[in-house]
C-alpha cells in the first residue's frame, strides 16, 4: 500500500528484549525476537528501523537465523513455516529452501562460550539486569573480522562481547513492554509509558525520532521501581514528565528518573496549567500547584475523562458531557449553548483544538465548535472505530481519532472519517495519540506506531 500507509512510512516499535535467534554478517547483525526482527549496523553501531508484523514479519517461533553472505539478507527458520529470506535493501520476504552452501549450521551458545572462557566466567554478571533479575543466553553468532560474539537473551535483548578481553555491552533496544498507554513528544524523540500485563516490565521508554536508539527506565533508584500498571496520559514539561496512572500522578525527572507520587488515584487526564498541572480523575478535577499542593474543584465525584486548556479556560470532558472551568471559578459549569442539549449529556472521551476550534468526541459522535457562533457541528463515527480513546491534530494530515478498533482520519470539510482498522493497518487498539513536525504517533496495545 502506498502513501502514508506504505511500509516505509509506517513503523511499529515493540518489546524486543526476548531474542530467539541471532545471525551476523560483515556489516549487519540480525536478531529475531518474538515481536520483530532487529537489524544492528556494525559500522555505525546503531539500530536500523525494526521489521515487524506490519512489514510482513512471520508469526511463529524462529528456530535459527543465518546471515546471507550474498547480500544484506538473513534466512529465518520459522516454525512451522520453514525458511524465509528477508532482503534488507529490497524489504522483501521470500520463502524457500536454505541454499546448500549455507547449511553448515549455526553457532550454539555452548560453542560460543567455549570460544570465550572469560565471558563464560562472567556469565552471571552479564546476565543480571539493574533490577537484579537473571536471564539466560538463547542464541549466539560470531564475526569473522573481529573477536566479537553477539548473544541473544531472554529478556535483556542482545549482548555484544569481546571473546579475548571479556568486555561486554548490552545492546538493548525497544520498549519495556508491548503495550503503550500514553505518549508525549520532545524535540528529539518521544516518551512512551507502558501498559503492563502480568509479568511485563513497567516504566518509560524514550525513543529517538528516527528509531535509531531507545532508552528505558523502570524507576530511578527506588528499590521496587515504578509500581503502576496502566498509564493514561503523559506530559513532557521541560525536564519533567507528568504521568497519570491508576495509582495517582507521577512527576518524573527525565534524566535521573527520580519520581514523586501524588495521591490522586485513577487519574485519567492531564493538562498544563499556568500555575501547575490539571488532573482529571474518576473522582473529579484537581490542580497540582507550582508549590506542589493539591486544589480541588467541584462538583465532587464527577468522573473526568479528558482535559483541554485553551488560554485561561479549561475544557473538561466528563461522564455527563462537556464542561468548562472559567478563570477564577471553583466549579465546573456547562457551556451556555449546551445547557438544553440533553442528547450531549454523555461521556466525552477526548478533546483537542484544531486551530481556533474546540473538538470533542463521544461514544458515537465527533463534534466541533464554531468559535464565532458557538454552534456545534456533529458527524457520526463509524462503528469500525470502536470506542474513541484519543484525539490529535496534525497540520499536515488533519485530525486523528484513536479507537479500540482502529485509527481514524477526519476530513472536517466533508464530515467524513476514514478508519484504518485493527489488525490490517493498525496492530492493536489505540490508547493515545500525539503529533510532531513530521509524524503522527499512536500508542497501541502492541507497541508504538509512527506514521509519516
Amino acid at each position: 500500500m502506498g502513501g502514508i500507509w506504505g511500509p516505509e512510512n509506517h513503523v511499529l516499535l515493540s518489546d524486543f528484549s526476548d531474542i530467539e535467534a541471532v545471525a551476523a554478517s560483515p556489516w549487519l547483525v540480525f536478531a529475531a525476537t518474538t515481536h520483530g526482527l532487529l537489524i544492528y549496523d556494525r559500522g555505525s553501531r546503531r539500530f536500523r528501523r525494526p521489521v515487524t508484523a506490519i512489514d510482513g514479519y512471520p508469526q511463529g517461533r524462529v528456530r535459527r537465523a543465518i546471515a546471507d553472505p550474498a547480500g544484506n539478507a538473513v534466512w529465518l527458520d520459522v516454525e512451522p513455516l520453514g525458511y524465509v529470506r528477508y532482503d534488507v535493501d529490497g524489504k522483501t520476504w521470500t520463502p524457500g529452501a536454505l541454499p546448500s552452501t549455507q547449511a553448515g549450521g549455526t553457532l550454539t551458545v555452548e560453542a560460543a562460550l567455549a570460544r570465550a572462557p572469560l565471558v563464560d566466567a562472567m556469565r552471571a554478571a552479564i546476565l543480571t539486569d539493574p533490577r537484579l533479575r537473571t536471564h539466560q543466553f538463547t542464541s549466539a553468532a560470531a564475526t569473522a573480522d573481529r573477536p566479537e560474539i553477539f548473544f541473544g537473551t531472554n529478556g535483556l535483548g542482545m549482548v555484544r562481547v569481546n571473546k579475548l578481553t571479556g568486555e561486554w555491552e548490552v545492546l538493548s533496544y525497544g520498549l519495556l513492554a508491548p503495550g503503550v498507554g500514553a505518549i508525549a513528544p520532545t524535540p528529539e524523540g518521544i516518551w512512551a509509558a507502558a501498559n503492563a500485563r502480568p509479568g511485563d516490565r513497567r516504566g518509560l521508554t524514550w525513543v529517538a525520532r528516527d528509531f535509531s536508539a531507545t532508552r528505558t527506565s523502570e524507576g530511578g533508584a527506588a528499590a521496587l521501581g515504578f509500581a503502576f500498571h496502566y498509564s493514561r496520559r503523559l506530559l513532557a514539561i521541560g525536564d519533567q514528565l507528568w504521568l497519570a496512572t491508576e495509582q495517582g500522578v507521577l512527576r518524573i525527572d527525565s534524566a535521573s528518573f527520580q519520581s514523586r507520587l501524588w495521591d490522586l488515584p485513577e487519574a485519567t487526564a492531564l493538562a498544563r496549567a499556568r500555575n501547575g498541572v490539571w488532573v482529571g480523575t474518576t473522582r473529579g478535577l484537581s490542580l497540582i500547584t507550582a508549590d506542589d499542593q493539591i486544589a480541588t474543584f467541584g462538583p465532587s465525584s464527577l468522573p473526568v475523562l479528558s482535559l483541554l486548556a485553551v488560554g485561561d479556560t479549561l475544557w473538561v470532558g466528563t461522564s455527563l458531557g462537556l464542561g468548562q472551568l472559567l478563570p477564577g471559578a471553583d466549579a465546573i459549569t456547562t457551556p451556555v449553548e449546551l445547557v438544553d442539549r440533553t442528547s450531549l449529556r454523555v461521556p466525552v472521551y477526548a478533546l483537542t483544538q484544531v486551530r481556533d476550534t474546540i473538538v470533542m468526541v463521544t461514544d458515537r459522535e465527533l463534534l466541533w465548535r464554531d468559535p464565532a457562533t458557538k454552534s456545534w457541528t456533529t458527524v457520526a463515527l463509524p462503528l469500525s472505530l470502536g470506542t474513541p480513546t484519543a484525539l490529535a491534530f496534525d497540520p499536515a494530515h488533519g485530525l486523528w481519532i484513536g479507537g479500540t478498533r482502529g485509527l481514524g482520519q477526519v476530513d472536517l470539510r466533508r464530515a467524513f472519517v476514514q478508519v484504518h482498522s485493527v489488525p490490517y493497518e493498525m496492530p492493536a487498539a489505540v490508547r493515545d495519540l500525539t503529533t510532531d513536525r513530521d509524524y503522527v504517533w499512536a500508542a497501541t496495545d502492541s507497541g508504538l506506531v509512527r506514521i509519516q
